[in-house]
């Protein structure tokens, strides 16, 4: 067995001693990496800081929502000036404008006897026309919006009015610059 000196002894308890010291290059690199995650989750979330500070470029805009297949008896529901909410998120969706409900409801039914098909209208019942009025404003990448609502043609829609309640579809969509 070799015997060591104290000398050598302590040179081994400060090699084994020896931690690792804090440095300012690793102050920076733990600033940068939450920097980094920072910006990724600000530009993935809809709710961003980034988008807040993006300029809002708000317009008047008018949109149109066909109600298909009204009963006859809720057809003069709807009126001009009546304030329109979503019906899921209570918000505003502006002031309708316009109703036109001239348009009777029709089905296409098939003709087993002459094997084809024929258009058959419904007298008690119409396809009624909104035309609605707000102030929404256009995001980059998802469109327009009035109150967080997007608005385009095509969109299903569940409005409600003051004396109405109905689910129908954007038909159009018009921007006033």
């Amino acid at each position: 067995m070799k015997l060591r000196s104290k000398k050598e002894t302590t040179e081994a308890a400060v090699v084994k001693k020896k931690t690792y010291r804090f440095n300012i290059l690793d102050v920076l690199l733990i600033l940068l990496t939450i920097g980094v995650i920072f910006v990724a989750v600000n530009i993935i979330s809809p709710m961003s800081f980034i988008k807040k500070l993006q300029s809002d470029s708000t317009h008047t805009i008018e949109y149109t929502v066909e109600f298909i297949g009204v009963d006859e008896d809720f057809i003069d529901a709807i009126k001009e000036n009546d304030k329109v909410m979503d019906s899921v998120s209570k918000n505003s969706l502006g002031t309708v404008v316009a109703v036109d409900y001239n348009t009777h409801y029709s089905e296409l039914k098939y003709d087993e006897e002459n094997k084809v098909g024929k258009l058959v209208d419904y007298a008690d019942k119409y396809n009624v026309t909104v035309t609605i009025t707000a102030d929404g404003s256009y995001i980059s990448g998802e469109g327009y919006n009035v109150n967080a609502r997007r608005i385009a043609v095509g969109e299903k829609m569940s409005l409600r009015f003051p004396d109405y309640v109905g689910e129908g579809y954007c038909i159009s969509f018009t921007v006033d610059q």
